[in-house]
């Protein structure tokens, strides 16, 4: 009888056992197939970036391009043409969009006296 109790306490062990390492594994798959997901969707990301890129790259690398910056940033023309800076206080003047003057701040009475006396 104890031999039957033993046999069956050592069988519960190894299936308790058994049954932990399982758990593990499977969890740990689980973990992995997670951290896979993530990583593909990290990868699809780069992708995208790299492909704009690459794009902005041969946008770059276009003569109308380095035209266009030559002559926003470094104010070169072709031949021929004549290069015009207009100064952005002049611009703003033109469109409206100057500030006005600060209102002077003056005593009440000095307000007055100038509405009536000039």
């Amino acid at each position: 009888m104890k031999f039957k109790r033993t046999l069956y306490l050592v069988a519960l062990v190894a299936i308790l056992g058994l049954s932990y390492s399982l758990s593990r594994q499977v969890y740990t798959s689980l973990q992995a197939g997670s951290r896979l997901d993530s990583e593909a969707e990290g990868l699809v990301a780069l992708q995208q970036e790299n492909s704009a890129l690459k794009k902005q790259l041969a946008q770059t690398n276009s003569p109308s391009f380095v035209e266009q910056e030559a002559r926003d940033k470094l104010d070169m023309a072709r031949p021929g043409e004549t290069v015009v800076i207009i100064p952005q206080e002049e611009i703003d003047k033109v469109l409206g969009l100057s500030q006005d003057k600060p209102v002077e701040k003056v005593p009440n009475w000095q307000g007055w006296a100038r509405l009536f006396f000039k």
